[in-house]
């Protein structure tokens, strides 16, 4: 075994045994209580497990790659990208709650802003100019209520969700099928820098990994685990996007869709969803009105309006607090300011009535 000892390391080294899936990992780190100890673990212990037997168990044993998780430490400390557990606190909450959660997650940006109200929009690659004008109108239409946009970075309807979300001052995050530090598709380079700008891109794969036909359905998980619900804004019968509505209806999450021309081939998967039970949207209300028991989005739209009235770092440490506590001192760290300014901002805030303090130093948007 090699003697490095970090935590990222013993994560990553652990991930590398072939079929040691997500929900065999967890299970094993639950067991264990550390990648580090599962890896140390003898054969015999681990063959014992039910889920384990003795052929995981020797790989287990024989089939870690330390070499590569010691290139995946010295690339991620290259690329500047960050590494988080689900052990962390900043893993997001309603991801850890599916099925088959991501041990870890590589990003870049700030996952703070998956601590507010988050719907997911995803749609076909090829978009016809309906498409487009809906994506934009949504987008902007829901995070003025407050949400963060969630999608696939992808061609087409994902990239012009992103987009649309940050020229309309909100917050988006782009889920990668491949590396984080392999952009596809290559023509959103550029773009790229802007967005983590505005939010934060997330992948489960190594860096460095090319996109792969087979590593879309994993991504389209963590879409769908992201969100409250999926939006489908545009998509064919044979749409990758209606791939990320079976995992929602899979996860508990809502499934909404924009109708579209009966004739259009652009909307037969659109269409179909409807038909099946998907939530028919034509505005931002529609959404809002199902989602009215989960989050306060009327209240939300108000606050974001408020908050177009501060300035300054006011408005920095207010866009940084979701509906998800945050501890002060990870805010002054994810603020990069000094805890004595933060607490008189939070004071200012508060005495408006734009936040709520909790126990434990703890703070809130107020709803």
């Amino acid at each position: 075994m090699s003697p490095r000892t970090s935590d990222t390391f013993y994560w990553l080294a652990l991930a590398t045994v072939p079929h040691i899936g997500p929900v065999r990992y967890r299970q094993l780190v639950s067991k264990f209580g550390s990648p580090e100890n599962v890896l140390k673990a003898g054969g015999r212990e681990l063959e014992e497990l039910p889920y384990i037997g003795a052929k995981l168990a020797k790989m287990v044993e024989n089939n870690v790659d330390y070499k590569k998780a010691e290139a995946q430490e010295r690339l991620l400390e290259k690329t500047g990208a960050s590494f988080v557990t689900i052990e962390s606190k900043e893993y997001p909450e309603a991801l850890k709650n599916i099925y088959d959660p991501p041990p870890f997650l590589f990003y870049e940006g700030d996952l703070g802003c998956l601590f507010s109200p988050v719907i997911a929009m995803v749609g076909s690659r090829k978009v016809s100019v309906y498409g487009r004008m809906m994506a934009e109108r949504l987008a902007a239409e829901l995070v003025r209520a407050g949400f963060t946009i969630v999608s696939g970075f992808a061609r087409g309807i994902d990239t012009i969700c992103h987009r649309s979300a940050i020229d309309a001052g909100g917050k988006t995050a782009a889920i990668f099928g491949c590396g984080l530090n392999v952009i596809y598709p290559p023509e959103n380079k550029d773009f790229y820098r802007n967005l983590i700008l505005n939010g934060c891109a997330i992948s489960e794969f190594f860096l460095g990994e090319r996109p792969d036909p087979k590593y879309f359905p994993r991504r389209n998980r963590i879409i769908s685990g992201l969100s409250l619900g999926v939006l489908v804004v545009e998509a064919g019968k044979r749409s990758g996007a209606l791939l990320t509505a079976e995992h929602a209806l899979d996860q508990g999450r809502e499934v909404f869709a924009i109708p579209g021309n009966i004739n259009a081939s652009a909307s037969l998967g659109t269409n179909r969803l409807i038909k099946e039970g998907a939530k028919l949207v034509t505005c931002a209300e529609d959404i809002l009105e199902e989602l009215k028991f989960l989050v306060g989005p009327r209240k939300a739209a108000k606050k974001v309006e408020a908050a177009a009235k501060l300035k300054g770092n006011l408005v920095k440490v207010y866009e940084i607090l979701g509906n998800q506590p945050i501890q002060i001192d990870r805010l002054a760290k994810t603020a990069d300011l000094p805890i004595s300014d933060v607490l008189q901002i939070l004071l200012e805030l508060e005495l408006n009535g734009y936040i709520r303090q909790l126990s434990g130093k703890m703070f809130v948007k107020q709803t």
